[in-house]
Formats: structure tokens, C-alpha cells, sequence
């Protein structure tokens, strides 16, 4: 699809031609769209002004692809995603992956058009589409709202909803922009310049010295120290500074939920060993969301969970995040006060380095052959967990339908010379082991609040945003996430953003038919019975032809295991010639 416009006038004669600018002078590269009258002010200006180039506007099919597409490039640039949604209607369909966004703590600058406010300026429909607080539709679950009264205050506006987005911890934040300020003449106004100091995100908080002490001699003192990995694990700078910390103390480690830190086959890592959480006397969560999951875990009393800890009385919790500045009350998401002996409200990443040069002058002799016999114990536990895993994988080798296992592996040994990057994967029936990874950085965790849809928009977004980079951008979702959002499929094909994006296609939702197994079960009910309300067939549905009908490449869907290695060789042909490509494989559901 062409993006080549002609344009007219260079001078800003509308107040919508200075926010096409201010966006370019804020670095955007892209904003992702669903096209509303709300803002049409504002998409003239990007289109006829500033000539639809720094910022490139991306359509997309629905506002829950476009903030997704933001989510997901937000992630891959590290930077801020920008979407512009219509007003109230464009704002409830987007409103799914905003509480993503949030959850994820990802940087989104949200632009609404609303109003006008002034009601002789105002069409039918924007009676039906105006509300007096638009932004309450959003409000709860985003770092800050505004709605600026004046074109002006617009301005300031949008870069403190900037600042405040990329002020960890991260977060969406939304601005309304009337329709009528946007459309006026204002040849005179004057931008803010978005380089001032006013206008940056703060750095980055440290421990107190007696913090970094009480951590050190804690961790040092322990029979079995245990590190968890946490968010930070986007950032490709997080391994190195961790791996030091691990190897240091010869600790155990484990990644949280949907996050890669450390390297998969690394010595201490024993993500899947489920009894060394019972076995630790110290645990120490870093830039963990959800810090009762990795302990005690849930299903419990309250008062076993505080009386239990990880599993002993003994167990102390240091948790270093930024947790207590995120969010609110309205949503339970990050789970309950969590069990904890030592809480540091600090960034992660500058707290490892500091604890891990503490400790480096703390170490003698006695300390270094502790840590060696434990870093050997250890290494022992995770070659085992290694082979147990290639072991269950093997037993099943060549079922059909496929299996999650021999997808997994497959699609590993199809990238793992390319320099990938992972932007989803399947979150419950991920297969831990089989798709080594070097560290952080090369996956960029999950959807954070559990919206299903989220993965083709994330990918897509990813894409976008390396699509000149070299990298090739690989998806692993399901069939459900995908029917969700299939038009984040046009949208990456109509923006030549290469990307391999792999459906396992078990025709129904997984997770759920699962959940009605175990309600059977439980009640001692047919579990033959679990998958109705569940199951996607007769008809089944063709991803295949969904996707090529959008403009992928998309062979399949694949049913032979030995035909795996194939399509993804085919499909990642096409990615390197700059095309969309979408593999369909069928797969078992357990």
C-alpha cells in the first residue's frame, strides 16, 4: 500500500497541523489507527501537513489491533507506542488492550478526539459520541486522563501524558483532544519544545546503602538462595548484569510468568524443577509483578501463605520492584499484599549491580566453596530437567495431531540461525526447554492482563517497528487469539512489515475446555462433555485461507509433523522477501 501523499502548505494553519507536529518532534514514527470524525482534523494534518511520514499513520481494522500494534511496538522499539482512537465508541472497542497495556506496563500515549464542546459546533452523531468525562471510560486503568480545555493545553497535555507514560513504572496514559480545537485556525500558537528537562522521564530509583547491606548478607547467609527474574526481561541489557548476580552467589533461578532473563540451558537456571521454591531459605523477586505467584503461590489460606512462605517458616522474601507505585484499587491485577521480610521500592536493573558489587567485596574463601558445591548440585538438577523434558517431548515425536512439543522444537530449529525475536508465545502450553533462549531481549513477554487478541496486533506491531532492523519477528499463538484479531494481518501486510506468525490450530479454546475438564472432574461428570461451548468445528474454521485472503503467504495448515520443517522453511523464504507469513499447523490440545 502506498503511503505517498503530495502536500500543501508548509506553515501549521490549523490547531490539528501543530499536533502533527508536536508529534514529530516527539520522535513518533508511527500511530496506529482506526479511522473516526472525531479526529479528522488530526488525520488530515498527518496526511496533508506533515505529509504522512514522521508520523506514518497504520490502519488498522478495529481499535483493539491498533493499541495491541502499539503494545507490541512499544516493546520492540523500547521507546513510546502511540495510538489515536474516535471517540467513546473507538475508545470502548480499544479499551481491551489498554488494560493490557497497563498491565503489561507498557508506554502508550492514547489520543482521543472528542467533543466538540462547544454544542453549536457539534453534528448529530457527535451528540451520540460525546461524553462530558470520555477519559472515565479508561480512567481506572491508565497512568493518568486529561481532557485540555484549550489548544494549548493540548500541547502541554500530550507531552506530560508522554513524560508520564515513560516514568517507570510504565503505563498508558490517554488525552482527549476536542474535535473543535482541532479544526479552528490557529496559524499563531507556539509549541513547547519536548526536549525540556520539564518534560523527561525521571531516572531511575536506587536502594538505600542499608538496604543493599541487609540484602547481601541475607542472600550471602543463605543455605539456598533462589532469584526470580521479572519484567526487566525485555530489556536485552538485563542479562548480563543478572547472570553476574546468579553466578556470584551461586543461586538458583527461575524466570516469572511469561518472561526469558537468563539464558534457558544456563547451569543455575532450573525453570520447571517445582520442589527448589520449598527448598529456598531466601528468595529474591526482581521486577516480579505478581510476587505471592512465585512464592507460596495461590490456593491457600491467608494465613498459610504468610505462615508458609515459600514453603518453610523460614523462607525470607526480599521483593526490589516498583510495585507499590503501580496501579490502583479498582483492579485486583498483581494478586494480594504479598509475604515479604525485605521490600524495596527501586528499579531492578541499577539495584543488581549495586547488591552484586556489595557482594563481590564480601566474598571469602569459606563463601567461594560454598557457592562452588551448591553451583554444582545445581547444574546437575538442570541437565536433568533438560533431558526429562527432551524425553516426554520424544515420547510423542510423531502424534497427529501435532504436538505443542514437536511444534515448538521445530520451529526453533527453523529460526535459530536467523537473528529472531519472539514477540508472543503461547502462554499456558508453552514448552519450557525446547526453544533455547540466550537471555533477555529476544522475547517480549506476554499481554499482560490476559485479553485474548492481543498476539496477532503485538506481532504485527513488532514487525512494524523492526521491519528495517534485520530481525526476523516470530509469533507462536493460537487459533483463538488469532480469530480475535485477524486483521492485524492486512494491516502488516499493507505496511511491508515482514513477520512469521505460527497458529497452533487445536479448534477450540484450549484453556477453557481444560477448565471444564477439571469442573467435570471434580463433580464426577462426563468429561467427554468439556468441549461443548468450546469447540470451533462444523464448520471448522480455514486460518489458512483468513490469512492469504488479508495477503499472507500462508501454506498449510500443516497436519503431518514431517512436513513441519518444511512450511516453516517456505514461510520464512517469504519473510525474508518481505512478506507476511502465517503457518497454520493443527495441533493436540493437551
Amino acid at each position: 500500500m502506498s503511503t505517498e501523499v503530495t502536500t500543501g502548505n508548509p506553515n501549521p494553519l490549523y490547531g490539528s497541523d501543530h499536533l502533527a507536529l508536536l508529534l514529530r518532534e516527539m520522535g513518533v514514527g508511527h500511530v496506529f489507527i482506526n479511522p473516526g470524525s472525531s479526529f479528522r482534523g488530526l488525520h488530515d494534518s498527518l496526511v496533508n501537513f506533515t505529509g504522512n511520514h514522521d508520523p506514518e499513520i497504520v490502519l488498522t481494522t478495529h481499535e483493539m489491533i491498533a493499541v495491541a500494534m502499539a503494545h507490541g511496538y512499544a516493546k520492540a522499539t523500547g521507546g513510546l507506542g502511540v495510538s489515536v482512537l474516535h471517540n467513546l465508541v473507538g475508545l470502548l472497542n480499544g479499551s481491551m488492550s489498554v488494560f493490557n497495556a497497563f498491565c503489561d506496563q507498557t508506554p502508550l500515549l492514547i489520543l482521543g478526539g472528542s467533543g466538540p464542546a462547544d454544542p453549536v459546533e457539534r453534528r448529530f452523531i457527535d451528540w451520540a459520541h460525546t461524553a462530558n468525562t470520555q477519559g472515565d471510560i479508561v480512567r481506572q486503568y491508565v497512568k493518568w486522563v486529561d481532557e485540555p480545555a484549550t489548544l494549548d493545553a493540548s500541547f502541554n497535555s500530550i507531552l506530560e501524558a508522554r513524560r508520564r507514560s515513560l516514568t517507570a513504572p510504565c503505563g498508558p496514559t490517554y488525552v482527549s483532544i476536542d474535535a473543535g480545537h482541532q479544526e479552528h485556525e490557529a496559524p499563531d500558537a507556539v509549541l513547547p519544545s519536548p526536549g525540556l528537562a520539564c518534560y523527561q522521564p525521571a531516572l531511575p530509583s536506587a536502594p538505600s546503602p542499608d538496604a543493599v547491606e541487609r540484602i547481601c548478607h541475607a542472600l550471602l547467609n543463605a543455605r539456598m538462595p533462589l532469584i526470580f527474574g521479572g519484567r526487566f526481561g525485555i530489556d536485552p541489557a538485563a542479562t548480563a548484569p543478572l547472570a553476574r548476580l546468579v553466578e556470584l552467589l551461586g543461586a538458583a533461578y527461575q524466570d516469572d510468568r511469561n518472561i526469558t532473563c537468563m539464558p534457558t540451558l544456563h547451569q543455575q537456571n532450573l525453570n520447571g524443577d517445582r520442589t527448589i521454591r520449598s527448598e529456598a531459605d531466601v528468595i529474591l523477586a526482581l521486577d516480579c509483578q505478581d510476587v505471592t505467584a512465585i512464592t507460596k503461590g495461590y490456593g491457600l489460606s491467608r494465613s498459610a501463605i504468610l505462615n508458609g512462605g515459600a514453603g518453610t517458616n523460614e523462607t525470607m522474601i526480599i521483593d526490589i520492584s516498583l510495585n507499590d507505585y503501580f496501579g490502583g484499587s479498582w483492579s485486583r491485577f498483581g494478586g494480594p499484599t504479598p509475604p515479604t521480610d525485605i521490600k524495596v521500592n527501586a528499579d531492578a536493573l541499577l539495584s543488581i549491580r549495586m547488591i552484586a558489587d556489595r557482594l563481590e567485596t564480601m566474598l571469602d574463601d569459606g563463601a567461594r566453596k560454598r557457592i562452588a558445591d551448591r553451583v554444582s548440585i545445581l547444574r546437575t538438577r538442570q541437565q536433568a530437567i533438560h533431558e526429562t523434558r527432551l524425553a516426554n517431548a520424544k515420547a510423542r515425536w510423531n502424534d497427529s495431531p501435532i504436538t505443542l512439543a514437536r511444534l515448538t522444537h521445530e520451529l526453533y530449529e527453523a529460526v535459530k540461525d536467523e537473528d529472531w525475536l519472539l514477540a508472543v508465545r503461547n502462554h499456558r502450553s508453552w514448552q519450557e526447554g525446547l526453544w533455547p533462549h540466550p537471555g533477555s531481549g529476544r522475547y517480549l513477554g506476554g499481554d499482560g492482563g490476559g485479553g485474548v487478541g492481543y498476539g496477532p496486533g503485538a506481532t504485527a506491531g513488532a514487525a512494524l517497528a523492526l521491519k528495517d532492523s534485520g530481525k526476523l519477528v516470530v509469533g507462536l499463538i493460537g487459533d483463538g487469539d488469532f480469530l480475535m484479531a485477524p486483521g492485524a494481518i492486512w494491516s502488516a501486510a499493507a505496511h511491508r512489515a515482514p513477520m512469521l506468525l505460527v497458529i497452533a490450530n487445536n479448534s477450540t479454546w484450549g484453556n477453557d475446555e481444560l477448565h471444564q475438564r477439571e469442573v467435570a472432574e471434580q463433580r464426577g461428570r462426563p468429561l467427554e462433555n468439556a468441549h461443548v461451548g468450546q469447540r470451533m468445528a462444523d464448520p471448522s474454521i480455514d486460518i489458512a485461507g483468513v490469512a492469504r485472503s488479508m495477503g499472507a503467504f500462508a501454506p498449510g495448515p500443516v497436519t503431518d509433523p514431517a512436513k513441519l520443517s518444511l512450511a516453516f522453511a517456505e514461510a520464512i523464504e517469504a519473510v525474508r522477501a518481505g512478506k507476511v507469513a502465517v503457518v497454520e499447523v493443527i495441533t493436540a490440545l493437551d
